[in-house]
């Protein structure tokens, strides 16, 4: 259930224009947490493969569960150490763009990153020069770039978990 709220709020934030450089699993289990902790540990053990492949090419980190919960500048100290070692936690992890505009075969291709999504759920409408883009309950308006306002909307389609929408060349007057 956890991972599967982390995916989606993965998709939202592709969805959004957001970023992401970094994904954090947290409150995993050491090696020897005792029995009363054993099935839990392993589970987590047979799930983390399944994260850094979800996720992937973003990369995944791991954080302890700790004594008690993080709250305060002595506990976010704690988790920042175990969380970036000797990294420098401002520096980028991970570079991509949530979407794209190239030329291609004398129109334009918008392509936008929706990890988890399937077909079914999308919904596209074009607005003038907005996109309107529906995942599931969650709506975006994608203003589209200057290039695309007078291009004819020719179709759209998925490409793994890569949204393909297709434009013509603008028409001039």
């Amino acid at each position: 259930m956890v991972i599967k709220e982390a995916q989606r709020s993965f998709t939202y934030f592709h969805l959004f224009g957001y970023p992401t450089d970094l994904v954090v699993c947290n409150r995993v289990l050491p090696e020897g947490s005792g029995a009363y902790f054993e099935s839990w540990h392993d589970a987590q053990r047979r799930y983390q493969p399944l994260v850094e492949e979800s996720f992937a090419p973003v990369p995944v980190r791991s954080v302890p569960f700790f004594d008690r919960e993080v709250v305060g500048i002595e506990m976010l100290r704690r988790l920042g150490a175990a969380l970036f070692r000797d990294d420098d936690p401002v520096r980028f992890y991970y570079r991509g763009r949530p979407y794209r505009v190239r030329r291609e075969n004398g129109g334009y291709v918008l392509t936008l990153d929706l990890p988890f999504t399937s077909k079914e759920q999308v919904k596209l409408l074009r607005n003038g020069d907005e996109l309107v883009l529906q995942v599931g309950a969650w709506r975006r308006n994608l203003v589209l770039p200057r290039a695309l306002v007078e291009a004819p909307t020719r179709g759209a389609k998925f490409e793994g978990n890569t949204l393909r929408v297709d434009f013509a060349a603008p028409t001039r007057e």
